[in-house]
């Protein structure tokens, strides 16, 4: 059931709940692309297997009998800076969502999702983009804003159309953040000055109503799940 390739996106699965995590394993490993190579029942068994087997991603439930999942970030970072994770939760998100990103997660699954929309969360975490399940959408605004912050906030339009809202260069920029580049890295990607990708950046978070990056990543993701 578990084999290993390098062709293939190399995943570890983590939950408490053995069916739950015996029933994932099996529905991925049908997947050509996608390879299992570890299961985990606890945190500690968990980063044994990150240590042992450096996976592409992690599927990690917020609730372990050993760890909360979100204080479990930092330490599979730690062990593989480059491994992408994936936040399972079977209840309301909304306390975990922030902390989570905050601390290097990469998106986060309802456990009620279909087999399609976690293999999309696996394919795009994997490439280093946010994945929010479709189902998520009520807990998000909340959840990275604060209640005590909602008055200062702007809310986008339900169906913005970004390429009225921003310049082609901003939507080129906000792409690449959505990816996990910093400014650095994005005026490298693009051949343009660090003050100009700063501009650009400062003008999206304006435009958006928000005040930082994640903030602006995680509704333009939103929307553009919403309106696919």
């Amino acid at each position: 059931m578990i084999s290993s390739s390098e062709k293939t996106i190399r995943v570890v699965v983590v939950d408490d709940h053995t069916l739950f995590a015996e029933c994932t394993v099996s529905m991925l490993s049908s997947e050509p692309y996608i390879t299992v190579v570890g299961m985990a029942n606890s945190g500690s068994d968990c980063l044994t297997i990150v240590k042992k087997e450096s996976p592409d991603v992690v599927l990690l439930d917020i609730n372990l009998p050993d760890f909360c999942g979100t204080d479990l970030i930092e330490k599979i970072k730690e062990l593989a800076s480059n491994v992408r994770i994936i936040m399972l939760t079977g209840q309301s998100p909304e306390e975990y969502v922030y902390a989570s990103l905050d601390k290097g997660a990469h998106g986060f699954l309802l456990k009620d999702c279909s087999k399609t929309e976690m293999t999309a969360a696996i394919l795009q975490a994997s490439s280093g983009k946010y994945y929010f399940s479709q189902n998520m959408a009520p807990y998000l605004r909340s959840a990275i804003v604060g209640e005590e912050n909602n008055k200062n906030i702007i809310e986008p339009e339900p169906e913005k159309n970004y390429g009225t809202l921003f310049t082609p260069k901003e939507i080129e920029i906000i792409e690449l953040i959505s990816k996990g580049l910093r400014n650095r890295e994005i005026s490298i990607s693009l051949g343009i000055k660090n003050r100009t990708v700063d501009f650009h950046v400062s003008n999206i978070l304006s435009k958006l109503g928000v005040r930082s990056r994640l903030e602006a990543v995680l509704i333009y993701t939103k929307d553009k799940v919403e309106s696919a």
